[in-house]
Formats: C-alpha cells, structure tokens, sequence
C-alpha cells in the first residue's frame, strides 16, 4: 500500500489519534460532531491524523469524512478493513484483514439451520435497520454494504448465546459487542486497526509515534488496551473498565467527553513537547 499521499504530513506532535465513531465521536442519538469540533479543529491546525475505527462500512464512512476534510486512513468493521486513501484522491487501497463477507454469511446460514435464532443486516431490508438505528433510509442502505462483518440482533437466551459464540469460534469467527448489536467477524479487532496505524505512522514519519484512542463500547476494549493514551467515554449500558494504567473515562458522553479529554492531552502533550 502506498504511503505517498502522507509524506508532507509530519505533525507538530507525534501522534496519531485513533476513534470509535457511534457514542463517541458521533452523539448516540443524533451522530452529530458538533460538541467535538473545537478539538478537531486543533487537531487538524497541529497536523495529527485524526483515524476512525469503527464498526461502520466504508460507504458510511465515506460521508462522514468528507463532512469533516478528514484525508486519513480508516478502518472499518472492528478492525477487519483497512482503507487507504490513493494518492490521486479517488478511491482507496483496502486490505481484507478477517474474514470475508461471504464465508461470514455460510456460517451463520448454517448455525441459523441449526436452531440459532438472530436476525442480522442481511436478513433486513434498510428499512428495518434505519428503524432500528435511528439512520436514514440512504444511511441505511450503506450500512449493509458489508466486506468482512455482519451486525446482528440475538433472538434467544444468554445460555444459548454462550453456545453460539462457541460454535462461531470454532469456525473460526468471533462475536463482539458494539452499542447497538452484536458483531460476527474474523480474527481482527479494533487493535488490529491500531496495530497498523502504529506501523504505518511510525514507517511514513520515520520515529516512535504515541497513539490516542477513544472509544465506548466493548468492541472498542482491545483498541484501549493498546493504546499509549487510552479514552474511555461513558457508554448508554456501561463504563469501560480497563486494565491499561493510562486509561482515563471522559466526565461526558459522546463527542462533548470526546472534546473536553482531547483538548486535554493535546495541552499536556504539548507543553511536555
């Protein structure tokens, strides 16, 4: 993958930043970003790439970066697409990290057959998941456009979901939980997109770089851990308790703790500098 779009983008300080999107960068409710904009704009002003990591699809995304001149790299589905940006600007170079969509949905079609009651993106209309999300109809329709992960509603008792997540394993997938659904995928996590960014980064800038990484959910736990400079944001159901010893939770939810544990670092890190 090309790194030549990058090769002017030092920053003032090295660091990457590294974010979850829905609960966290976006409001729950809304996905507005407005409570976090002073902290990008400084961000951006400082030249430290801002890279979202999240559950959403690359069409979802999409958008969203171009709302916000947001150039960087992404990764998408819990870690198991990696997007980036070509240096002629039109589209990206993507790498499959887990497993595909395709072989996701052999697996479940079969454990579905087998009496697993769920209901994922592929058995929905967008309809149905624009119901359930609070996103447009269009919104909707680009979060089933789906490359290595599938979202899906459990239908059945927490004994009989022990046993599904068992099954999956053994098929080698696995089953994470985000804010709104649960999450079958490969062998790749959000630490997978952090493990890259600190590779990628640190290869194009030539030096150790500091990684940032907030999130609110429980699929966001392996990114956190692995962070220098883990952010917990206070989720609907929970609070995130980390083992990292660096971990701080943000005193408000959304992009509101999003800003205010930003715009604290970046004044720390910078007088430190």
């Amino acid at each position: 993958m090309t790194t030549q779009a990058f090769a002017n983008s030092k920053p003032a300080i090295s660091l990457v930043v590294m974010t979850d999107l829905d609960g966290t960068l976006l409001d729950h409710y809304n996905y507005s970003t407005r409570a976090a904009r002073p902290a990008l704009k400084q961000l951006k002003a400082l030249g430290v790439p801002v890279l979202f990591n999240t559950s959403k699809t690359c069409e979802e995304v999409a958008g969203l970066r171009h709302d916000l001149d947001n150039l960087d790299p992404f990764v998408c589905e819990n870690g198991s697409v990696i997007h980036i940006p070509k240096t002629d600007g039109e589209g990206y170079n993507s790498e499959i990290l887990g497993t595909s969509y395709v072989d996701i949905l052999k697996v479940l079609s079969q454990l579905r057959k087998e009496g697993r009651k769920f209901r994922g993106f592929n058995d929905m209309p967008a309809s149905e998941v624009a119901a359930l999300t609070g996103l447009s109809q269009e919104s909707a329709w680009m979060s089933k456009q789906r490359v290595a992960s599938e979202p899906l509603i459990w239908n059945d008792t927490e004994l009989a979901l022990t046993a599904f997540r068992s099954q999956l394993e053994q098929a080698g997938l696995q089953l994470t939980q985000g804010g709104r659904f649960y999450h079958v995928m490969g062998r790749a996590d959000k630490a997978t997109g952090l493990a890259f960014a600190r590779d990628f980064y640190q290869h194009l800038w030539e030096q150790p770089v500091k990684i940032a990484a907030l999130g609110d959910g429980e699929n966001d736990r392996a990114m956190l851990e692995a962070a220098d400079f883990p952010i917990v944001i206070p989720g609907e159901k929970q609070i995130l308790e980390l083992s990292n010893p660096a971990a701080v939770t943000a005193p408000s939810k959304g992009p509101a703790g999003w800003n205010h544990c930003m715009l604290e670092l970046l004044e720390q890190l910078q007088q430190g500098a």
